[in-house]
């Protein structure tokens, strides 16, 4: 009977992600989009292939899956970079924080006063910034001109 389809589909709605175990904080609130609402990120684990990936549940109601996820709605970060497992310090970076390319035509590392100004942007909201601890690794996320991007710090 009817019963049992109803069971059944209930059953079948398991989620296909949980917030990740494998990360100490994987939970922060921010202001991604600038409308002064509250954005809730969270670093999930796919429950079917143990794939990462981070869910935004933004201030005015949409939902955003990034990464390689099932459903997915952006693939904001590089390929190499998607296994978030390497992103153990989570934090927010302020508005207005300073971006540029770090590194020069050359591959080498460059301080931000040897960048001319014109290659200098400020993000105009606040963004996830994801890093390795006391490593080279790290990356902005970050919401402009209606999506998201990624950007490489170090």
């Amino acid at each position: 009977g009817g019963e049992y389809f109803i069971m059944n589909s209930i059953l079948e709605k398991k989620p296909d992600f949980i917030l990740s175990p494998d990360h100490k904080t994987n939970t922060i609130t921010l202001d991604i989009d600038g409308d002064n609402k509250a954005d809730r990120i969270e670093i999930v684990k796919s429950t079917s292939d143990g794939l990462y990936g981070i869910t935004v549940k933004r201030g005015n109601g949409a939902f955003d899956i990034i990464g390689p996820l099932v459903g997915s709605t952006h693939r904001a970060l590089p390929e190499d970079m998607e296994d978030l497992i390497w992103a153990q310090d989570v934090a927010v970076a302020e508005k207005n924080t300073i971006i540029y390319e770090v590194t020069d035509e050359n591959g080498d590392l460059r301080a931000e006063e040897d960048v001319p100004e014109d290659e200098k942007t400020a993000l105009p909201y606040e963004s996830l910034h994801l890093s390795i601890p006391e490593s080279c690794g790290s990356g902005l996320l970050y919401w402009l001109d209606g999506t998201y991007h990624w950007h490489q710090t170090s």
